[in-house]
């Protein structure tokens, strides 16, 4: 008796020991960036959280340039590898520099979402906060509207909306279509890149984004640059442009052209997702960034200072495609044949 208690209690240890590495192993997820934690709060430590979630407490505090492995993107969040645990540090509280993908060749550079499909409306459809028909409705898109789709999950198709994913019920699509990711081998006919920002209702802001959109809609040739301000503005009435609520310093203020930047970081997080294009310029618009789009993504323009500027490496032409609808605007790159 006391010798079969014994081999229970080893075989025990070892299945112990089984599940320990099989759990270890779950944790071992492919190192997507390299990172630090940020100086911008001064000698503040950057909590690792258990979750996606503030109230949850912390089992590691961080300094200030303190290295960090991303292995997930999330609209607010990253996710980290902190000594083969998996935790969860806000986007605003890290950096990582240009060259901070682990596969520049295929990652894109940070911080965006691939989106890997994209969807025509043609009838009245709610984004969701969740995957339930009962959860609170984000924003409403009618016939015409086109959005980026990051991935499908249980029946419904995720995408990003402001600092949040959203959803929306993949029975309400009659159109979903896949993009080409392979640039090498694109059509002309599927965009290689697509993304998607939602506005609010500000009818001048609106008018704003879709002059904006008109001019930076273009066949760009092989080794061509695209300097934004330059091709969108001067930002007057002249220009087709109206006063709008604009973020300057962090603060709004009413000048022409009030929207612009959404539509130069709207541009961007497509660009990003595309290895054959270089950013040459691009600036922030502060710690907190805009809030329209997820932490780090936001590519301000509109002042000398504040531009986007960028250049087609591909060795062969690529026509951006921009519109807005509803309260998405939209953005896809294609290959030109």
């Amino acid at each position: 008796m006391k010798q079969k208690l014994i081999l229970w209690a080893l075989a025990a240890v070892m299945l112990l020991c089984v599940c320990g590495e099989a759990a270890a192993e779950d944790n071992k997820k492919p190192i997507l960036y390299n990172g630090s934690v940020t100086r911008r709060y001064g000698t503040s430590t950057t909590s690792i959280y258990p979750e996606m979630d503030k109230e949850s407490k912390p089992f590691k505090y961080l300094n200030p340039d303190a290295k960090i492995q991303i292995t997930a993107i999330y609209p607010n969040w990253v996710e980290v590898n902190y000594n083969g645990q998996l935790g969860y540090i806000i986007r605003q509280r890290i950096d990582i520099p240009e060259d901070g993908a682990v596969d520049p060749l295929h990652t894109p550079a940070y911080p965006v979402d691939v989106q890997y499909y994209y969807a025509l409306i043609d009838r009245d459809v709610n984004v969701m906060s969740d995957k339930s028909a009962d959860s609170e409705v984000l924003s409403t898109l009618t016939a015409g509207a086109r959005v980026a789709i990051d991935g499908m999950e249980d029946g419904w198709a995720k995408l990003i909306y402001h600092r949040q994913y959203g959803y929306i019920d993949t029975n309400d699509l009659s159109e979903i279509y896949p993009v080409h990711l392979d640039p090498a081998t694109a059509d002309g006919e599927t965009p290689m890149a697509v993304f998607t920002s939602f506005y609010n209702d500000n009818p001048d802001r609106i008018n704003n984004l879709a002059v904006a959109c008109a001019y930076i809609s273009k066949v760009m040739q092989p080794g061509e640059e695209m300097n934004f301000n330059e091709t969108v503005g001067p930002f007057n009435a002249a220009r087709g442009y109206l006063p709008a609520p604009v973020l300057v310093d962090e603060t709004l203020k009413n000048n022409y052209g009030g929207g612009s930047c959404q539509v130069s970081s709207t541009l961007w997080d497509t660009l990003i997702q595309l290895t054959g294009i270089t950013t040459v310029k691009r600036e922030p618009h502060g710690n907190n960034g805009a809030s329209y789009l997820p932490h780090g993504m936001d590519a301000s323009s509109g002042t000398d200072w504040s531009n986007l500027i960028f250049r087609n490496d591909y060795d062969f032409p690529i026509r951006i495609d921009a519109s807005v609808h509803d309260f998405a605007m939209f953005v896809a790159v294609y290959r030109e044949r």
